[in-house]
């Protein structure tokens, strides 16, 4: 069953792959204009030079054909706007900077949630969780543009804690961190509490109450394990995002991470690097969400796979 499981899950994950990618080639492709159109006109006989040396003179079925072959040896081929350098190398040099800024805000994000949940379930209609609840309310809401701004205003102008852009001290991580963070902190805290409210009210915690078991494992044994499944679901799509990198985060502070240049990407219509980036993001979401399902039969036994 388990491996049965498994090898379903790979060829779903390997056909998900192949309709993004080729969607994301097709829709490229498609699209009025083209990479090498600009302001300022080349003349028509640079532009097919140019477009011959990039196969973009082929019929879009040849290049197709062409792209994937290449895929299949793990090589994204040349960006068209940096000159001499490869999809491979671009994606390598900025990979890092996106997955230590995601790594540190989803382990953030993760401990502080799970923290303010239980600190707002044991603290129900007091002055202190209603103060809480509101500012979380307030920052599910909040722009992540926005934010940035405030703390940068905040923290870097006014009280010139920490610097405004750039990854140069370990202190440059912690504006960066904060405003990836603070808006998954405040859904996910929300959802936990729900999720803690509507375990506490089921028939089993009500018997271990009877029982006279400790209250503290009633709260950690019985309500808070058995209310991470829907919170380790929506860490999947969170985390993904997080590790390959915030567009707005690494736009505000200056970080030349893979979000940044997703943005300079579709800014410069350089075909390659937008599908090389859009490849390595699904690989990430799907590699996540198998992990995921792989976690779930160890928080409810119920779960097979």
């Amino acid at each position: 069953m388990r491996n049965n499981y498994f090898l379903t899950k790979l060829i779903s994950s390997f056909l998900v792959l192949l309709i993004v990618t080729s969607s994301t080639f097709v829709l490229l492709r498609t699209l009025p204009g083209g990479p090498f159109d600009s302001e300022k006109k080349l003349p028509p006989a640079i532009k097919e030079n140019i477009e011959k040396k990039y196969q973009l003179d082929q019929p879009i079925q040849t290049q197709y054909l062409s792209y994937m072959k290449n895929i299949l040896r793990f090589d994204l081929g040349p960006s068209y706007f940096y000159t001499g350098k490869t999809v491979n190398e671009i994606i390598s040099k900025s990979f890092p900077f996106s997955l230590k800024i995601g790594s540190m805000s989803l382990i953030f994000t993760v401990i502080v949630s799970l923290g303010l949940a239980v600190f707002l379930f044991r603290r129900k209609n007091q002055l202190s969780s209603k103060i809480i609840n509101l500012l979380l309310y307030a920052s599910v809401g909040v722009p992540m543009f926005l934010l940035g701004a405030v703390l940068i205003i905040f923290f870097s102008v006014q009280l010139s804690l920490f610097p405004a852009a750039l990854l140069e001290k370990p202190t440059s991580y912690i504006l960066p961190v904060l405003t990836l963070s603070i808006p998954s902190i405040a859904f996910l805290t929300k959802l936990m509490v729900e999720t803690m409210n509507e375990t506490n009210s089921s028939m089993f915690v009500r018997n271990a109450t009877i029982n006279n078991i400790n209250p503290g494992i009633i709260l950690n044994k019985y309500i808070v394990k058995n209310s991470l499944i829907p919170f380790i679901t929506a860490i999947g799509p969170i985390a993904a995002f997080m590790i390959t990198g915030s567009f707005v985060v690494e736009s505000i502070y200056s970080i030349p991470g893979m979000g940044r240049m997703f943005v300079l990407s579709i800014i410069n219509r350089d075909y390659p690097l937008i599908c090389g980036l859009t490849l390595i993001y699904t690989m990430i979401l799907i590699s996540i969400n198998m992990l995921i399902d792989f976690i779930y039969p160890f928080l409810d036994k119920r779960i097979k796979i």
